[in-house]
């Protein structure tokens, strides 16, 4: 494995320009001794050394996940997280691997000197659990040659492996099967494009609405990201506005929380459910037993996608020019009580 000496040799500079592009000091090199010092980090598969400069990296049979933001009691009160860290603990533990946990918000601020003091030589590969599209600090990891795989989003970057559900056909199947119970106007709430996975159901909502001849008008697409703070009050505000003939009868939901939160703004306001709105989602969280009514969703293999991404990042450590993967696994529906039938139009 390359020393940073090697590095600094192969592109005819420095040790000391080495160490600036490692530690995010653009300022101080130019953007083509970046590219090229970069560019030559990856061809050499260099990765900054676990202790002294001088060290030669070693294999540290560790693997680090990168969560984009962690809040209080995360495994409990994030279901997603922890059913997939429960598949990656369980996947690295069987091959002698540890796991370090990282907070991608805790990066925000001068990110390359973050990255150096917190990251750099403590783990051999990084998997990433749904990070944003426009995230600073996974395209510089990669700029920086970091083996990485994508979990619960597709791979923006080359080379990167990524491992989730069939989006697309899942939104679609949720769309089939409300249209099965007499539903036509159907709307979809996202997460928002920053979102990938939220982003690639809402193409298959779209996609499987096109199939059936129905146009997908403006006012059936709500995002929590433009509401903000006004979520989820501010979409029941909007939706009232609506003329009761262009209102949706039918929600697909980018995931359980997002339709809870949503049932219970529609409640509060005095609409009944599954009445007058129904909801169906994506994921089988215990949020969607505990809402009232059940809520109906499709149910996510989190544990198979955690077991599965750490084969794959393992493998990638292995054999450093290892072709990138796309895996998907399918989902399956659980019926409960959110999704009423409408009566048949003769």
């Amino acid at each position: 494995m390359a020393t940073i000496r090697e590095v600094a040799s192969a592109c005819g500079v420095s040790t000391a320009t080495v160490s600036h592009v490692l530690n995010g000091r653009f300022q101080r090199v130019s953007e083509e001794t970046r590219l090229n010092v970069l560019a030559k980090m990856r061809e050499l598969g260099y990765r900054p050394p676990p202790k002294e400069e001088h060290q030669k990296a070693i294999n540290t049979r560790n693997l680090g996940l990168m969560a984009e933001d962690l809040t209080y009691s995360p495994i409990f009160s994030n279901p997603y997280f922890g059913h997939v860290l429960d598949g990656i603990l369980e996947a690295s533990g069987l091959q002698g691997w540890s796991t370090t946990i990282f907070i991608q918000r805790m990066w925000h601020q001068d990110i390359g000197q973050a990255i150096r003091r917190n990251y750099d030589g403590r783990c051999d590969g990084l998997l990433l659990l749904a990070p944003l599209a426009d995230s600073e600090a996974v395209n510089m990891l990669h700029q920086r040659g970091v083996p990485m795989v994508m979990i619960g989003s597709t791979s923006w970057l080359k080379g990167v492996s990524s491992v989730d559900i069939d989006n697309r056909a899942t939104a679609a199947s949720a769309v089939t099967y409300l249209m099965k119970r007499g539903h036509r106007k159907i709307g979809y709430i996202s997460q928002g494009h920053r979102t990938i996975s939220s982003s690639e159901r809402e193409e298959g909502y779209r996609e499987a609405l096109a199939s059936a001849g129905i146009d997908v008008a403006p006012h059936l697409i709500f995002s929590q990201w433009a509401l903000r703070d006004e979520w989820p009050d501010g979409m029941v505000r909007q939706f009232l506005k609506l003329p009761a003939s262009q209102r949706p009868t039918a929600f697909v939901c980018w995931n359980d929380q997002c339709a809870c939160q949503a049932i219970e703004a529609f409640q509060s306001a005095g609409l009944s459910i599954p009445k007058d709105v129904s909801f169906i989602s994506i994921d089988d969280s215990p949020e969607a037993i505990n809402v009232d009514p059940a809520l109906t969703t499709f149910k996510q293999p989190l544990q198979l996608i955690g077991k599965r991404s750490v084969e794959l990042l393992i493998d990638h450590i292995g054999d450093g020019g290892r072709y990138a993967e796309t895996v998907r696994f399918s989902t399956h529906l659980i019926e409960r009580e959110s999704v009423a039938s409408l009566p048949v139009k003769r």
